[in-house]
């Protein structure tokens, strides 16, 4: 398979979840009036599960163009990238704690270490033809 379209894969991935957590934030969660708790939890946990996703499949991308030559780094792509993702998110709820304005969460926590791994899910059942 052609290696370009192997990125479009996985570029298309990292949009889809950035659109989705930008809605969330910038049009859903401050329009809903409704009382369910449970759409409220799911408003709430969405912008940490998103990225959780969409992060990793953008460093999929960008790990080979950076080290190429690194034979280990390039074939656990996947790995490095869903480290390097799950490490900033995580560390950026806890920046959130020590903020007057941000709002530190263990559920975020949670979801975002759920997200990692339906992005390791996705890797998983993902045809080896777009794994290039």
């Amino acid at each position: 398979m052609n290696t370009s379209k192997s990125l479009y894969y996985w570029l298309a991935l990292f949009a889809i979840c950035f659109i989705t957590y930008q809605q969330i934030i910038d049009s859903i969660r401050p329009n809903y009036s409704g009382d369910s708790i449970t759409v409220k939890y799911l408003l709430g946990i969405a912008p940490n599960f998103f990225p959780a996703i969409g992060i990793p499949a953008l460093f999929v991308v960008l790990i080979p163009q950076m080290k190429r030559t690194n034979k280990w780094l390039n074939e656990n792509k996947y790995i490095t990238a869903n480290i390097i993702s799950l490490t900033g998110l995580i560390l950026w709820e806890f920046i959130q704690g020590t903020s007057k304005k941000l709002h530190f969460d263990w559920n975020d926590i949670l979801w975002t270490v759920i997200g990692a791994f339906v992005f390791q899910l996705t890797w998983t059942i993902t045809p080896d033809r777009y794994k290039v």
